[in-house]
């Protein structure tokens, strides 16, 4: 079953920013689905996991 969150909630299931969730689906990394005639919209919490285990990285060994 597919859990709905708002950008404010997909961040703090991250916790991270909502500004970092809102740059991630302006630049089309992580979709987003409208809700009503305007701006407001949904993210998938599936989605916003997989899209951050996505973005893992190795450091660096010296």
């Amino acid at each position: 079953m597919v859990q709905w969150a708002t950008k404010h909630e997909a961040a703090e299931h991250l916790r991270c920013s909502a500004d970092l969730i809102a740059q991630a689906v302006n630049k089309g990394e992580l979709p987003a689905y409208p809700v009503g005639k305007g701006r407001d919209y949904r993210l998938d919490l599936g989605e916003v996991d997989a899209w951050m285990k996505s973005r893992s990285w190795e450091p660096r060994l010296p």
